[in-house]
């Protein structure tokens, strides 16, 4: 009796381990909205949030570059920018400074710092303080002038929009995928409204962010890279949880492309 027990026992904490280790697993049969539902989940879980101050150290390890030590690398600009530069606090030698961007803007709708998303390190990244002023809050499309020191294009008039460069759109469609799941509107835990991507133009307040289908094509057709798994690693080991997008890229068709009718 005693090594049956002992059997079961031992049975059931290797298929426990092996939960653990997969929790995509689960999903395989779930699409469209229970899909949605489950991914939150593991994006929620074992999430530390972070304070504003400490978005500055954690992003000086995640987006270091790899290439040239003691400089953090812009997110839509890709330059390199010595890592002691940053904003409020550079000395008078540095030519160029840096800040945190949003990539999902925190006026749409998370102003607060006790607001879990102001400060979560999946989706804000160093870049140039021109650069993260000139994006500001608006919505990721195709078109505007382009602005080299920035790698991007930007649009002008009401309806303006950004559009980063190639090697930056699979990793900014995958940041605001990762804010689309994760924060679901949970007032007393994470404080944070429920954000969604959608097929428009969106206003400054409001909890949403356009455009899906421009952001689901990018994932698509720009897939991640070393650089984006070694900052997601980096994000992770500070933070606590992960971007499923990032670990499992062929999630966002299976929750969104149905909407877009990306194959």
């Amino acid at each position: 009796m005693a090594i049956r027990v002992l059997v079961t026992f031992v049975v059931f904490a290797l298929w426990a381990v092996s939960a653990t280790a997969d929790p995509y697993a689960a999903l395989s049969r779930l699409e469209g909205a229970e899909l949605k539902s489950a991914v939150s989940a593991i994006a929620a879980r074992g999430h530390r949030p972070l304070s504003y101050r400490e978005l500055w150290e954690v992003l000086k390890d995640a987006d270091q570059d790899p290439s040239r030590s003691g400089h953090v690398v812009g997110i839509y600009s890709r330059t390199a920018i010595p890592a002691h530069c940053t904003e409020g606090k550079a000395p008078a030698s540095c030519d160029q400074k840096w800040n945190r961007e949003h990539v999902w803007p925190k006026s749409k709708a998370f102003p607060r710092r006790d607001q879990w998303a102001h400060t979560d390190a999946h989706h804000v990244a160093a870049e140039l303080v021109r650069c993260n002023s000139l994006r500001g809050n608006l919505d990721l499309a195709v078109g505007g002038e382009h602005i080299p020191e920035c790698a991007s294009r930007r649009g002008k008039g009401a309806s303006a929009t950004w559009e980063p460069s190639d090697a930056a759109k699979g990793q900014v469609a995958r940041m605001l995928m990762y804010v689309a799941v994760r924060y679901e509107g949970d007032p007393i835990g994470d404080r944070t409204p429920n954000l969604e991507l959608v097929q428009r133009s969106t206003r400054d307040g409001e909890p949403n962010l356009g455009n899906l289908c421009v952001l689901l094509r990018w994932g698509q057709a720009f897939p991640v890279t070393q650089q984006e798994r070694d900052r997601h690693a980096a994000v992770a080991r500070h933070q606590g949880n992960r971007n499923p997008f990032v670990d499992r890229p062929d999630l966002a068709q299976r929750i969104w492309g149905k909407e877009c009718r990306v194959p």
